[in-house]
């Protein structure tokens, strides 16, 4: 068409020119051309502007019937939709919204009201986000807004999304999804070695035999990879009920028979999560789990979910290996840090004690022995440390090893090695800091593993069985392959160490414990010396006399005292208390519980008939069996704490009772 316009205004162009010739030859003929080429154009235009007008008329006819169209189906459409303005108040909602949304027996509408008052949806929230869950009547909803300008107001248009059979077939896959269950016969190795071969083949068989009868009532698919390991396929749905029995796998295999009497243990690691998985996660993450299961000493089973986990078991303590190879393969290991790094930091945990900080001396002089500087990070010298500080102090030699968080800064490099001695939990540790600053971290630890644990380290040395810290680090001593790695002043430090934990040689001592302090009196301990160190004061005897004096007999055989003391000590005190209500004929565990300025703390003590670790556990503390602690910095009351501890012992009682 506008190319029939163009032709005809070149036309009428040509036509207007030739008349203006003509008018120069003859006047009368111009003018009638002149004339006749107006009328003509005048024509075209009017005909022109009429064939616009119906076009238009043509276009406004089909989008009224377009909108009239929409209109209809948006009210007819099987997604429920509602305008509302800013202020919420409903402006128009289509028959599906008023059927799935209208209270029954009622006929009154929805209009004007507000749609927050009416389904309790959060308007201003879902306005910033553009989307919010939603559900009414067992029935789950995706609402979508949109806005859009209606003259001066703004009105939102909210689609509501029936999504209620992909949350049903999302939970399905979640039950459904398959999980991860790593299980290791932990003393396998016992196994062999101990038992004459007719019963190792019938010790293990048994084994084979109850861990393929639990893996058939979960309906799972188990695969022996490794003589001692199992790999477990099953349903995420299992999990539940194999929480709800406590992993019953653990006592069943616990209670197979040996010639030897020795207790045959599982350690089970299942990893899961609340979102979905790769396959190589879920595999990495039971590993993971299966590691701290190990860490804390086995015979247990623990379900990580994501960062949360759950321990199950562990109600024997850790087996003590006889070999020693691992000690040997992880000397060599620490050596090599140590060469290779520029220099050396070492650092225990919060309010460190005579173990933590106779850990560090006894890695001094590793550092010393490679010719490499070390450095013992630490705040303050609390009540714990103050003899052995004192008597390290006496020796110019060490007067330059300790420095403060502060300082400690100045010595990081890009190659600087971290060691973390005495605890693994990065919640406890002297200076936290310091664990992002420095890529390679080791940890040296005997306790077993709970909490926010360390995870980037480039050597983990953890054996739940040792009686303290000090005893691992002389077995690394002995294997590091230098001559001077230890001179009499650290020997007497890690004595001091391994005689504050073992309560001079008479609690949680196995084999190797006696070989650590008989290789450090060959270097020239003295057991008199490390005494001197853990002899108390007056007052402090007299405190924790009174802990004791005020202790009360729960449960037949369980002793809980309060103590109240803001001084420095009063954590020591708290725990020697622990200690000595075990003293006392009848006593099977014991826990004091102290009031300080940063809350409550708790000590807990056993002789190993009650594993106070799982009690305190529940607490949110941790430790060994007869070992552990926990702190409660939101509660000030005693009473309080108290009913909690008590809660949780009972509990504990009904577990191993319904075992």
């Amino acid at each position: 068409m506008k190319e029939k316009q163009s032709i005809a205004s070149k036309l009428y162009l040509v036509i207007f020119l030739l008349s203006l010739i003509l008018l120069f030859y003859n006047i009368p003929l111009g003018c009638l051309g002149v004339l006749l080429c107006g009328i003509c154009f005048w024509r075209d235009s009017q005909e022109e502007k009429q064939s616009n007008l119906r076009l238009q008329k043509a276009i406004e006819t089909i989008y009224g019937d377009i909108d009239r169209l929409n209109q209809e189906r948006m009210y007819e459409l099987p997604i429920a939709l509602v305008i509302v303005n800013e202020d919420g108040q409903i402006c128009w909602y289509n028959q599906y919204f008023d059927r799935n949304f209208k209270k029954k027996d009622t006929a009154a509408n929805f209009f004007g009201k507000k749609i927050q008052e009416e389904l309790g949806i959060d308007l201003e929230t879902l306005l910033r986000e553009k989307e919010q869950e939603f559900n009414h009547k067992d029935t789950d909803y995706t609402i979508v807004s949109n806005s859009f300008s209606d003259g001066d107001e703004t009105l939102i248009l909210l689609h509501f999304f029936d999504v209620t059979i992909q949350k049903k077939q999302q939970e399905i896959y979640k039950e459904n999804e398959p999980v991860f269950c790593y299980i290791l016969i932990d003393n396998y190795d016992d196994i062999i070695e101990q038992l004459p071969s007719h019963e190792r083949s019938a010790v293990l068989s048994q084994i084979d035999l109850k861990i393929n009868e639990w893996a058939k009532t979960v309906g799972a698919v188990i695969i022996q990879y490794e003589n001692d390991h199992y790999l477990m396929i099953f349903e995420k749905e299992k999990l539940r009920a194999m929480e709800e029995e406590r992993f019953r796998i653990l006592d069943e295999i616990r209670e197979t028979e040996t010639e030897e009497k020795s207790q045959v243990t599982l350690s089970i690691g299942i990893g899961v999560s609340d979102e979905p998985l790769a396959i190589r996660e879920a595999d990495e993450l039971s590993h993971a789990a299966l590691d701290i299961a190990l860490a804390r000493g086995g015979d247990q089973a623990v379900v990580r979910q994501d960062e949360k986990m759950a321990f199950y078991g562990g109600t024997t303590e850790a087996t003590e290996k006889r070999t020693k190879v691992k000690a040997r393969v992880k000397a060599h290991g620490l050596r090599e840090l140590i060469r290779e790094s520029d220099n050396v930091l070492i650092m225990g945990h919060q309010t460190p004690d005579m173990d933590c900080l106779g850990a560090a001396v006894g890695l001094l002089g590793a550092c010393k022995a490679l010719n490499k500087t070390g450095k013992i990070v630490i705040k303050e010298i609390n009540y714990s440390i103050k003899e052995l500080f004192q008597y390290l102090m006496e020796n110019d030699e060490y007067r330059e090893s300790f420095i403060k968080p502060k300082e400690a800064e100045d010595y990081i490099t890009p190659n600087t090695l971290l060691i973390i001695v005495d605890t693994q939990n990065a919640n406890y540790l002297e200076v936290p800091e310091l664990i992002e600053e420095i890529e390679k971290i080791v940890v040296i630890d005997h306790h077993r593993r709970s909490g926010k644990f360390i995870e980037k380290t480039v050597l983990n040395y953890t054996e739940a069985y040792a009686s303290s810290t000090c005893e691992l680090i002389t077995e690394l001593l002995q294997y590091l392959d230098e001559k001077e790695s230890m001179n009499e002043t650290e020997a007497n430090a890690l004595m001091a160490g391994m005689c504050m934990d073992t309560k001079m040689f008479t609690f949680k001592t196995g084999v190797r414990t006696f070989e650590a302090a008989s290789y450090l009196r060959r270097k020239g301990a003295d057991t008199i010396i490390a005494k001197t160190m853990l002899q108390d004061d007056l007052a402090t005897y007299s405190t924790r006399s009174e802990a004791v004096r005020n202790a009360k007999i729960y449960f037949d055989s369980i002793a809980i005292s309060q103590l109240e003391n803001e001084s420095e000590y009063a954590k020591i005190i708290a725990a020697q208390a622990a200690d000595e209500l075990l003293n006392i004929k009848g006593i099977n565990a014991s826990f004091i519980l102290l009031k300080s300025g940063s809350g409550l703390v708790i000590s807990g003590r056993s002789m190993g008939e009650v594993n106070v670790q799982l009690i305190l556990e529940k607490m949110g503390g941790g430790g060994h069996l007869a070992i552990a602690g926990a702190q409660l910095p939101d509660i000030n009351d005693l009473d309080v704490g108290k009913q909690m501890l008590l809660d949780a012992i009972e509990e504990y009682m009904k577990e191993r009772e319904e075992k």
